[in-house]
């Protein structure tokens, strides 16, 4: 951005403080892995535009039907964890290392010791009436591509790389 382009800054009743810089930004809060967290806000729209109603509805019913949710996508990354855990294995040449990118877990504790949530993107809105939201993690097993939930009317569709929710 260049010093002289303004930011355009808006006071949304939903959404709270946000900003457009290439699509709206602020911060909301998630509590995954028993931890409360303040995350960035991402909601995927045109500056001259309105967000969606279907925008505004997929982060209200994220929000209210949160502690589901988190509790489906917990389960499923544990349970990716547990498929590919191995081949993150075999791809570490470090012994030392290993143990702290991949290590060997069985429980929702110590996965949480390896995943963190960043941001609550609320995704385009392609007018088929799908609410979707994805999430943002860093996670010590896949730190350049990091981790995605791909959220879609409130159930977790899918696990993998944060590409599949950008």
């Amino acid at each position: 951005m260049r010093k002289d382009d303004t930011l355009k800054m808006e006071k949304d009743e939903l959404f709270g403080e946000i900003v457009y810089e290439d699509l709206w930004i602020g911060t909301t809060e998630i509590t995954m892995f028993g931890e409360n967290q303040k995350i960035l806000l991402n909601i995927y729209g045109e500056e001259n535009e309105e967000i969606t109603p279907n925008q505004r509805d997929a982060f209200s019913q994220f929000k209210a039907k949160m502690p589901d949710i988190v509790k489906e996508s917990e389960d499923k990354i544990l349970e990716y964890y547990l498929d590919n855990c191995e081949d993150y294995r075999a791809m570490q040449s470090n012994s030392e290392e290993l143990e702290k990118i991949a290590p060997k877990i069985s429980s929702l504790d110590e996965l949480g010791k390896l995943v963190t949530p960043t941001s609550l993107l609320i995704r385009y809105d392609f007018e088929d009436g799908i609410r979707r939201v994805g999430i943002l993690c860093d996670c010590t097993w896949e730190r350049e591509h990091g981790l995605g939930i791909s959220v879609e009317n409130e159930e977790v569709v899918e696990i993998g790389l944060q590409d599949i929710v950008l």
